[in-house]
C-alpha cells in the first residue's frame, strides 16, 4: 500500500508541474500574441470618423489633439495605429521643443506601447523609421521585434531589425541581430 501512495503523490506532483508550465506558457502567449496579418487588419468606421473629425477641427486647435488622442485610445491594430501618427502630424508643437504638449507626449506613449503589442514586423520597422521611439521604451520595442522575427529565415527582415536597434541605440541588440543576418546569409 505504501507504494502506491508514493506513486500517487508522485504523479500528483507530476500533474502540478505540467500544470504550472502549461498555464505560463498559454499566460506568455496571452500577452505577446501574433498580430493579425497586415491584409487582415482593418480600420474601423469609428477610426475613420474621429479621422474626418479630426481633419475638420480648426488646426491646432484643443479639439484637434483631442480627437487624436481618442483615435490613439481606439486604435486596434498596426494599420490604425499608423493612421494616428500620420493624423497627428502637424496637430501638435514640434517634437524636441520645451512647449511639447503632454497631448502629444500621451498620443506617442499609446501609439508606441500599442504597436509594440499589435503591429506586425514590418509595421514596427516602419513605425521607428518615421516616428520617435522613446528611449526608455527602445529595448523593448526592439525585442518584441526580435521575437516577431523568430519564425523569419529572411535576411532582410534581420537586417531591418538591425537597423532599428542601431537607430534606437540598443547597441547589444544590433550585434545580435547582425549576428543573425550573418548567419541566414551563410557567412
Amino acid at each position: 500500500m505504501a507504494v502506491s501512495r508514493e506513486r500517487r503523490r508522485c504523479l500528483c506532483g507530476l500533474h502540478g508541474i505540467l500544470l504550472t508550465c502549461a498555464l505560463a506558457a498559454c499566460q506568455t502567449a496571452a500577452r505577446n500574441p501574433a498580430p493579425a496579418p497586415e491584409s487582415e487588419q482593418v480600420i474601423s468606421d469609428h477610426l475613420k470618423d474621429l479621422y474626418m473629425a479630426a481633419s475638420a477641427a480648426p488646426p491646432h486647435s484643443a479639439e484637434q489633439q483631442r480627437l487624436i488622442l481618442k483615435m490613439a485610445d481606439r486604435a486596434a491594430n498596426g494599420k490604425e495605429l499608423m493612421l494616428v501618427m500620420r493624423a497627428a502630424i502637424g496637430v501638435f508643437p514640434q517634437e524636441g521643443r520645451p512647449a511639447e504638449s503632454s497631448t502629444a507626449a500621451q498620443v506617442r506613449a499609446k501609439v508606441t506601447a500599442k504597436m509594440m503589442q499589435a503591429a506586425t514586423l514590418d509595421q514596427l520597422s516602419d513605425f521607428a523609421s518615421q516616428y520617435t521611439v522613446d528611449s526608455a521604451n527602445a529595448r523593448a520595442y526592439v525585442e518584441r521585434m526580435f521575437q516577431l522575427g523568430t519564425e523569419s529565415r529572411d535576411a532582410r527582415a534581420w537586417s531591418r531589425i538591425r537597423l532599428v536597434a542601431s537607430h534606437l541605440r540598443v547597441n547589444d541588440l544590433e550585434q545580435r541581430a547582425q549576428t543573425r543576418v550573418d548567419e541566414l546569409a551563410g557567412r
